[in-house]
């Protein structure tokens, strides 16, 4: 059996035109690509088509690819600015149209729990989270998102905000303690 092969390999293949080698690509990055959409609060509906604009993106933009960094980086960057984009015109609707910011099934919570009662009170602690994550300054956000709730290494997610590692524990560290204060003052 043949090991799978690893993003540079795939890259470079892609780049020489290989479509099933970023259809691969695709495969391996779009459920953490869909993570991060639905973390930044997408509803439902929306997560897919943002993903499929992030590859598309990233498809057209191949050849700007630097292979010194990590693809998962460079995908992570691309996808930050397109959900950024989608917050963005999500509070100009809300703004104009008087939408509420927190979509119906942006943070629906599908658990198996039967006692409706329960299923509220998840609900509403996790509106609770995602409001407290939403007011931290940009930065702290984003640091705090692609580690904790995309997954992303220390070294990732700092490659793909092209800043340090040591700047991104600081991020992380002054989130955690933004949490923790408005956790305690709440």
């Amino acid at each position: 059996m043949t090991a799978a092969p690893d993003d540079a390999e795939l890259v470079a293949r892609a780049m020489a035109g290989d479509r099933s080698a970023f259809v691969d690509l695709f495969r391996h990055h779009g459920p953490s690509v869909a993570k991060l959409t639905r973390a930044y609060g997408a509803p439902a509906s929306e997560v897919e088509d943002v993903v499929q604009e992030v590859f598309l993106s990233a498809w057209r933009r191949l050849a700007d690819y630097d292979r010194q960094r990590p693809f998962r980086a460079w995908l992570f960057a691309i996808a930050l600015n397109r959900v950024r984009d989608m917050a963005r015109r999500r509070r100009v609707r809300a703004f104009f149209f008087g939408a509420s910011e927190l979509d119906d099934g942006a943070t629906r919570i599908e658990a198996e729990a039967p006692d409706p009662e329960t299923q509220a009170h998840h609900r509403l602690a996790l509106e609770e989270v995602s409001r407290r994550i939403a007011n931290l300054p940009e930065d702290q956000r984003t640091a705090l998102v692609l580690t904790a709730v995309s997954g992303l290494s220390q070294q990732d997610a700092a490659a793909a905000l092209k800043i340090t590692v040591k700047a991104l524990e600081g991020r992380i560290a002054r989130a955690r303690q933004r949490l923790r204060a408005a956790e305690t003052s709440a």
